[in-house]
């Protein structure tokens, strides 16, 4: 998209902010994933951030660095392009987590392939995913599609609707 798309404005704030509202009654603490760039950007803020702990680009970098803070704890993870997300998805989400799974997410919006950018990761992804990184796999989706993995059909697909494509921002 070629700018940081948490600062987009979709309802009267920027996303980040949107989704941080949005996320406190599911979290005990939200936290933003940031890289580098981002967080030396961030002087001064009081929202809790986590800093890109590894050295390539994507959200597999993220959820990992988030473990790499609370290995213990379960995350929710948000992507920060979906502004048509509600608590419709959130409450599904949270309602039908399996503990006993890697991760719960909804299938795509193609009802084909599970959507890693919205969903609940388990403690036990981490390992794995690490185990993936040591050999040249930095997709999440594709860890998904290999590892025990609680798929939801999404109660409204259009709030999986992601506008990292800017043909996408026409729907929003």
């Amino acid at each position: 998209m070629g700018r940081d798309k948490s600062q987009l404005v979709y309802h009267a704030k920027p996303q980040r902010d949107h989704l941080t509202d949005l996320l406190r009654p599911y979290c005990k603490r939200v936290f933003w994933s940031v890289n580098a760039q981002q967080a030396a950007e961030l002087n001064g803020t009081t929202q809790p951030y986590i800093v890109d702990a590894f050295d390539w680009p994507g959200p597999l970098n993220g959820i990992l660095s988030a473990f790499r803070y609370d290995s213990a704890g379960a995350w929710l993870v948000v992507a920060c392009d979906l502004p048509l997300l509600t608590t419709r998805s959130l409450d599904a989400l949270v309602q039908n987590r399996d503990p006993t799974k890697l991760a719960t997410v909804f299938y795509d919006t193609d009802g084909r392939q599970p959507d890693p950018l919205l969903g609940i990761y388990e403690p036990a992804f981490a390992p794995v995913a690490l185990e993936a990184v040591a050999q040249n796999c930095f997709s999440p989706r594709q860890l998904l599609m290999q590892h025990p993995t609680r798929l939801l059909i999404a109660p409204d697909l259009r709030e999986l609707t992601n506008v990292n494509d800017p043909i996408n921002r026409q729907l929003v």
